[in-house]
């Protein structure tokens, strides 16, 4: 009976472990995952699900996490939306694709013929012009005078503090790093953005300090 007890807590002490405590997860994709940030396919968030590219689909997720709009843009409902919207075959990807289209400031838009392209790969200077409008920066544009210009991005996020590795393959442990440091980094406004999250509610402060 002791053997089976002692079998038994060891059993359930392993199940738990999370897919992401696995060695060659790194510590940023590990902070993502109980903040809900990063939730992996299927088995959790391994080292080969943080290997893989980024797809302009997920980038948008993830993003819309960081802002704490994800719960909105899957309740969304509207009649426009991207001209290739059909190839995402959950509805809840489709109410986000027009949750995007409707909210083209969050900075995902689309091509020249209105789609969108949710499975081509995102480059890391894409994403980090979107990661530095959330961060309350703008590009410039017609009729904007902003903060940096598309060319200037990645040198623009690394002189506010973001880190950009400057890889040719932006994978979703790239997207990890640099959404990690973007919670600590201070907005336009002079306010760190994890602690924006936690003001608004859409963090627990309890999450955030661990």
């Amino acid at each position: 009976l002791a053997f089976i007890l002692s079998f038994a807590i060891a059993f359930s002490a392993v199940a738990v472990i999370p897919a992401s405590a696995a060695r060659g997860v790194s510590s940023e994709a590990r902070a993502l995952e109980p903040l809900g940030m990063l939730i992996g396919d299927g088995e959790g968030v391994t080292e080969e699900y943080t290997r893989k590219e980024m797809t302009r689909l997920t980038a948008a997720i993830s993003i819309l996490k960081l802002r704490g709009l994800y719960e909105d843009a899957l309740d969304y409902w509207g009649y426009a939306n991207f001209a290739d919207r059909d190839e995402v075959k959950w509805e809840d990807g489709k109410n986000i694709l027009a949750y995007l289209k409707a909210n083209p400031d969050l900075g995902f838009v689309g091509d020249e013929r209105g789609r969108f392209g949710p499975y081509s790969n995102i480059n890391e200077q894409a994403y980090y012009k979107v990661l530095l409008e959330t961060l309350g920066y703008k590009q410039n544009g017609k009729g904007v005078k902003g903060d940096f210009t598309w060319d200037d991005t990645l040198k623009f996020a690394a002189s506010i503090g973001l880190k950009p590795a400057k890889e040719a393959r932006f994978t979703i442990d790239l997207l990890s790093k640099a959404t990690v440091t973007a919670l600590k980094t201070m907005t336009k406004e002079g306010k760190r953005y994890i602690t924006v999250l936690i003001d608004a509610g859409k963090i627990k402060k309890s999450k955030a300090l661990d």
